[in-house]
């Protein structure tokens, strides 16, 4: 079984991303017989895209063999093209490790996607902001 766990820097002892389309990295783990015999991080061709990360990064899994993907949220677009594909999705806290998810996983102790905006909350911003700045006018 191949899972790809969305990371910052990658490997097993780095923590699950809350972001999948916009993670910097993928750790892919190979399963066999409940045990982890392979790992590989690779570079998420979506984290820097100014549009279409979500669905770069879920055609990126697909091609790279993955059977179940293990992030904080997905978007709606990455988790359609997920879904298309028939790859499950599975949310894991962002303090667990990956080694962490995988065996919470591997157990049934996680089950759920949690669907959520694009770009997981994280990332730029809409709009001008409301603050009251530094001033240097006169009167109103």
């Amino acid at each position: 079984m191949r899972i790809i766990v969305s990371t910052i820097n990658g490997g097993l002892d780095d923590r699950v991303n809350p972001a999948f389309g916009r993670t910097p990295t993928f750790t892919i783990v190979d399963v066999e017989n409940g045990q982890i015999t392979n790992v590989q991080v690779l570079p998420n061709p979506g984290y820097s895209q100014p549009r279409g990360a979500g669905v770069t990064a879920a055609q990126f899994t697909i091609d790279q063999g993955a059977e179940v993907i293990i992030s904080g949220q997905f978007g709606p677009n990455s988790s359609g093209v997920l879904q298309a594909a028939g790859i499950r999705m599975v949310s894991a806290p962002a303090n667990m490790t990956v080694r962490e998810a995988v065996e919470a996983f591997l157990r049934g102790e996680l089950t759920g996607a949690v669907i959520g905006p694009e770009g997981g909350g994280m990332g730029r911003g809409y709009g001008r902001g409301g603050g009251m700045g530094r001033g240097r006018g006169g009167r109103w």
